[in-house]
């Protein structure tokens, strides 16, 4: 999860900061001026210091992913939420379906990934007795 969070910070920094902004003009689903392209940006940049957090708290609680299980499930929940129910939403409000369809494949992978390592953390603890018991 955290090396897919890394890739979508990087591309988004692209797209925002040093790509072409003609790019975001023809993606947005309204005519844009410069302005509109800045509000943009500037409303999408949260966003993007989001997935930074994420990306890099992933990386790190994966060292000991029986430890973080319970924060994988927070991830895994804004997966459902900031992943594919805003894919949905963005789709409704005029966005290219067929980009955010594939975004929402990805996620339900993701979740279905998530979903699986927790349970093995958390199975793998249940078996192996706390270090100092005994």
């Amino acid at each position: 999860m955290g090396v897919w969070y890394l890739l979508l910070v990087l591309m988004n920094i692209y797209m925002m900061f040093l790509g072409d902004t003609q790019y975001l003009v023809d993606q947005l689903p309204f005519p844009a001026d410069e302005w509109a392209v800045r509000a943009f940006v500037d409303g999408w940049s949260p966003f993007l210091f989001e997935m930074a957090g994420i990306a890099t708290f992933a990386l790190w609680a994966s060292r000991k992913p029986a430890k973080y299980a319970s924060a994988a499930i927070l991830l895994i929940w804004l997966e459902i939420t900031h992943g594919v129910l805003d894919d949905i939403f963005l789709i409704a409000r005029g966005y290219d379906a067929s980009g955010y369809i594939a975004f929402i494949v990805i996620h339900l992978i993701i979740i279905a990934t998530g979903v699986w390592a927790v349970r093995r953390a958390e199975a793998e603890t249940a078996v192996s007795p706390p270090v100092g018991d005994g």
